[in-house]
């Protein structure tokens, strides 16, 4: 098939990204974003993918009753919010309909009758990074073009505010007749723009991450001004496209900036990593402390182990509210763990941490009775389940930003890495909508040791 050519179908189902799929008698898929299953459309094909052959949406013939017009005017092409264009409730129905799928597909049960929502669809992020482009745009970038930008001038997923900070920075950012980063030449002054809020506390630190440590043009705090509690200069001279900050130059205030989930109050410094919908965080935190609870009721001097452990998101509210349970965090962020214990001070809990990665750490001498874990979207390393496998604790708490992972992790499909079906079954799991109007699912699960 030619580029530019047109096409149409009927949506059967969505992919992983949240694109329609058009599927075809022979070859690979069509996939159109900004679709839903049942609608029938017009588009053109753009692209080529390992994936199918992505085809820009021209039309929709017939639409679906649960399409809506987006909020945001830059829904269909920023990419942010794959799905404004979707009604709220189907947007749950799908991310139920995939959640099980994927499991049933695995032959594994799954528990999970509904997608728990999330009380705001908009402004519901606690961190945003807005990238330049080498025009001066700032924005983010355009699906399927790691190398444009899209220049947003408004945005319903932070706040209002910190939108006009987006719009007095990029003024100024121009003002000041400095480069903006070239992704492709990797040149230019300009990169980031992070902006991370304290949706319970109300405070606000904004990051402008540069190539290199020259002097910050006059004019930003004031730019700014009483809108953010912390101002920084986040340098980055990588090649690789990140919002990194490899060394960090306060202009205002401490850098870092607090959060409080479920009386717990949390310090976040510009590059650790935290949980981006505190609301949702705080039903995550439950639903983790729930399991553990269950589990350490009946045992008289348990052990909690929470492996990639960040700055204690898990591990600190479990001290604090089971003070007899020892609770150990593991995670090779030394930024992290130094939140993290400076977080145990600060809320008199007494966890204690380590800096290391999982499948490093001589973790199995601690003979925990509940491990928690909560890895990146790449899953767990092998040596880890086998650790896992051969400590066997008691209860295992998995959080997966990945279901899919999770899946083949729990039925030994994942490359290199023996079955937690072995030894484990899932007692119960919860899908959480921490991102609405994207594809993405948050999944718990307790698994109960085989005895």
């Amino acid at each position: 098939m030619k580029l530019l050519q047109s096409i149409s179908g009927t949506i059967e189902s969505l992919a992983a990204d949240g694109s329609g799929i058009i599927p075809r008698t022979e070859g690979k898929p069509f996939l159109v974003y900004n679709t839903i299953p049942g609608e029938t459309v017009n588009a053109i094909l753009v692209k080529r993918t390992g994936e199918g052959h992505r085809a820009r949406l021209d039309e929709v013939v017939v639409p679906s009753e649960d399409r809506v017009l987006p909020k945001c005017p830059f829904a269909t092409e920023c990419g942010g919010c794959k799905w404004q264009h979707m009604g709220y409730d189907r947007q749950l129905a799908e991310k139920l309909l995939r959640l099980r799928t994927t499991f049933d597909e695995l032959g594994i049960p799954c528990s999970v009758d509904a997608i728990d929502p999330c009380p705001s669809q908009f402004y519901y992020r606690n961190r945003m990074d807005f990238v330049f482009g080498r025009n001066g745009e700032l924005g983010l970038k355009l699906p399927d073009r790691w190398w444009a930008t899209l220049d947003l001038n408004t945005c319903f997923l932070l706040s209002e505010e910190s939108t006009n900070i987006v719009n007095d920075v990029r003024t100024w950012a121009k003002f000041t007749g400095l480069p903006f980063w070239n992704s492709k030449t990797h040149e230019g002054f300009f990169r980031y723009l992070v902006i991370r809020e304290g949706k319970n506390t109300g405070e606000r630190m904004v990051t402008l991450v540069t190539s290199d440590a020259a002097a910050m043009p006059e004019g930003l705090v004031d730019v700014i001004g009483d809108r953010a509690t912390s101002v920084i200069h986040g340098i980055n001279a990588r090649m690789t496209d990140l919002s990194v900050s490899d060394a960090i130059v306060p202009l205002k205030g401490d850098p870092f900036i607090r959060e409080k989930i479920n009386d717990i109050a949390y310090k976040i410094t510009p590059n650790a990593f935290f949980q981006t919908n505190s609301a949702m965080a705080a039903k995550l935190q439950d639903e983790v402390l729930r399991h553990c609870e269950k589990a350490i009721e009946p045992l008289s001097d348990p052990t909690i182990l929470d492996l990639y452990c960040g700055s204690g998101f898990f591990s600190l509210a479990l001290s604090h509210r089971f003070p007899r349970v020892k609770v150990i965090g593991i995670e090779e962020n030394a930024e992290a763990i130094a939140c993290a214990n400076e977080n145990a001070e600060t809320n008199k809990a007494l966890a204690e941490y380590f800096v290391s990665k999982s499948e490093d750490f001589d973790w199995a001498g601690y003979a925990p009775d509940v491990v928690i874990v909560d890895p990146p979207r790449a899953g767990m390393h092998p040596q880890v389940i086998e650790t896992l496998l051969r400590a066997a604790p008691k209860t295992i708490v998995y959080i997966s930003c990945k279901h899919e992972r999770f899946a083949k992790e729990f039925n030994g499909t994942a490359t290199g890495a023996p079955a937690l079906s072995t030894r484990y079954r899932i007692a119960e799991s919860t899908g959480l909508d921490l991102f609405p109007h994207t594809p993405h699912i948050e999944f718990v699960a307790k698994l109960e040791r085989l005895d």
